[in-house]
């Protein structure tokens, strides 16, 4: 029987994108050569780049054809998800999410 680990999703919302490249750097691995990257997945986290959020505005437009389509808007933010197994950086996690963590009752996106 495997033990049970307890999962935690972070759901983020910076400024924009450069704002999550420097808030995420606990999340970057540097190389020997080149420039730092951001591990997208390891045995103990993942990292989901939403990006920008598009929601209906409530108003219907019409393109050249005459099909009616729902016209969006970007919601603020550019929008990373994180889920750590354990504690694995949990206390990194935790400082980002101090300043830049949602609560969104209905996530746009989630983890299965």
């Amino acid at each position: 029987m495997t033990d049970y680990v307890k999962k935690q999703d972070f759901y983020f919302s910076f400024a924009d994108e450069a704002t999550a490249a420097t808030a995420l750097q606990p999340f970057y691995q540097q190389l020997e050569e080149g420039d730092a990257y951001l591990v997208m997945n390891s045995y103990n986290h993942s990292v989901d780049i939403v990006g920008l959020i598009h929601e209906p505005t409530g108003n219907i437009l019409t393109d050249d054809e005459g099909i009616e389509y729902p016209e969006m808007a970007p919601i603020s933010g550019w929008h990373v998800n994180l889920r750590i197994r354990g504690d694995y950086m949990r206390t990194e996690a935790e400082t980002i999410d101090t300043n830049h963590g949602v609560s969104p009752t209905t996530p746009y996106r989630v983890w299965l």
